[in-house]
C-alpha cells in the first residue's frame, strides 16, 4: 500500500518569545528573532548557532500574501544566497502586525534583502526599542509531508518536523492548555508543539506539528493518541 503524500499551502501557528535581533543592530528597520527557538524542546537553553533559526521583518502595513510570495520568488532569482521566505503575522503590543519570515540565511546577508523588497513597493516598520515579549506567530507556507504511520506524517524537507493529524481546528488557548496537560502526564515529554492546517481538495487537513530531533514513531503515535483523547473530551 502506497504512502500518502501531501503537498499544499497552509498555516502554522506557534507561540514564542521574540526579541529585537541584536546582531542586526545597524539595520534601521524592525527585525525580530526568537529568544528561545522551539521552547518546548530546548526550554530556555538557546542552541549554539552562528546564524538565526528565523527572523521576522515587520512590514509597515498589511500586504497581500500573493504580493509577498511573488516578491520573494523574484528576489530569490537574483539574490546571490539561497534563503526561505514566507508571509505571516505576529502579535506585538496586543496588536497583530504583518511580517516576512526569513530562514536559512546568515545574519550578515539579511540587511541586503531590505532594498530588493523596497524596490517591489514593500516597506518596513522603523526600528524602535522593544523588550522581550510573548507572541503568537502565524506563517503561511508550503508543506510537503509523507505518511509514516496512522495519522503521523513526516516532513519531506526537515526530518525534525512531524505532523499529527487531528480531526478539527483548535483555538490556540485550547491547544496550549491541552499540550501542557499532555506533557505533564507523559514520561518522554521533550518535544515542541505547534498547530496548523493545509488546504486540500476535500477540505482542511488539521494537524499538530511536533519538533523533535529524534524521530520515534511509537512516541509520536502515543502523543497523537493523547491529543485525540483530549479532543474527544472537549
Amino acid at each position: 500500500m502506497s504512502k500518502q503524500t501531501i503537498r499544499s499551502i497552509g498555516i502554522i501557528s506557534k507561540k514564542e518569545k521574540l526579541i529585537p535581533a541584536e546582531r542586526l543592530s545597524d539595520c534601521k528597520i524592525m527585525i525580530l528573532e526568537s529568544a528561545y527557538p522551539f521552547p518546548g524542546y530546548h526550554g530556555t537553553t538557546v542552541p549554539d548557532k552562528s546564524d538565526p533559526d528565523s527572523v521576522f521583518l515587520i512590514t509597515k502595513q498589511a500586504y497581500n500574501d500573493d504580493k509577498i510570495i511573488r516578491s520573494i520568488m523574484d528576489i530569490r532569482k537574483e539574490f546571490p544566497f539561497a534563503f526561505d521566505g514566507a508571509p505571516g503575522t505576529i502579535t506585538m503590543n496586543n496588536k497583530m502586525v504583518h511580517v516576512i519570515r526569513l530562514k536559512n540565511l546568515g545574519y550578515m546577508y539579511i540587511p541586503e534583502l531590505v532594498e530588493p523588497f523596497r524596490i517591489r513597493d514593500i516597506e518596513f516598520m522603523k526600528k524602535k526599542k522593544l523588550s522581550e515579549f510573548n507572541s503568537l506567530i502565524k506563517i503561511r507556507k508550503f508543506f510537503q509531508m509523507q505518511e509514516a504511520g496512522e495519522g503521523v506524517f513526516q516532513d519531506m524537507e526537515q526530518d525534525t518536523f512531524t505532523y499529527l493529524h487531528i480531526p478539527c481546528t483548535l483555538r490556540w488557548n485550547t491547544f496550549e492548555k491541552m499540550t501542557m496537560d499532555i506533557k505533564y502526564n507523559i514520561k518522554d515529554n521533550k518535544f515542541d508543539a505547534a498547530i496548523g492546517h493545509v488546504y486540500r481538495k476535500d477540505g482542511m487537513f488539521d494537524f499538530v506539528r511536533i519538533y523533535d530531533k529524534n524521530f520515534n514513531l511509537e512516541k509520536l503515535t502515543y502523543i497523537r493518541e493523547k491529543y485525540l483523547e483530549h479532543i474527544a473530551n472537549l
